[in-house]
């Protein structure tokens, strides 16, 4: 399954996002308390950037595939 810029992603409670800094260190993280969808902003080769509640989060792809393959990828509303 390939995930694009604009698709929505399924993200379960517990799942856990990230800010991280220039050098790649992480600077700030979130742990959902509750499932929620996202818009997924940019795709790069190991992570991409999710909007959140208002600003831009990352996390890996490997764990977003995942989730998408399970059938959420076609979820058609937004928290």
């Amino acid at each position: 399954m390939n995930l694009n810029s604009g698709d929505l992603v399924y993200l379960p409670a517990h799942f856990i996002l990230t800010k991280v800094n220039d050098d790649g260190t992480i600077k700030e993280y979130c742990e959902l308390k509750e499932p929620y969808v996202s818009i997924l902003l940019r795709k790069f080769q190991t992570h991409s950037d999710l909007f959140y509640r208002g600003s831009v989060w990352t996390a890996p792809n490997d764990m977003l595939l995942a989730y998408a393959a399970k059938g959420e990828r076609d979820v058609s509303y937004a928290n």
